[in-house]
């Protein structure tokens, strides 16, 4: 079977955030962080030690609180 591309699919997010923030005192881990995944598909952070990669999953999981969030 396949697709043509004016066919349009209905796609959930599995995922979505927009604008998180999180700060350690002065640190800045997260700034703005915005991002989507959608339902199927296969994701993976990818950065330097200190990126928010960490961060930004335990917030996910609600093991972290945000410092803010802009919506």
């Amino acid at each position: 079977m396949s697709i043509s591309s004016k066919e349009k699919i209905s796609v959930t997010s599995a995922i979505q955030i927009e604008g998180l923030h999180k700060k350690f005192g002065d640190y800045i881990a997260l700034n703005n962080l915005s991002l989507e995944v959608n339902r199927g598909e296969i994701f993976g952070f990818l950065g330097l030690n200190g990126a928010g990669k960490t961060t930004t999953i335990k917030m996910l999981l609600a093991m972290l609180k945000p410092t803010s969030v802009n919506s």
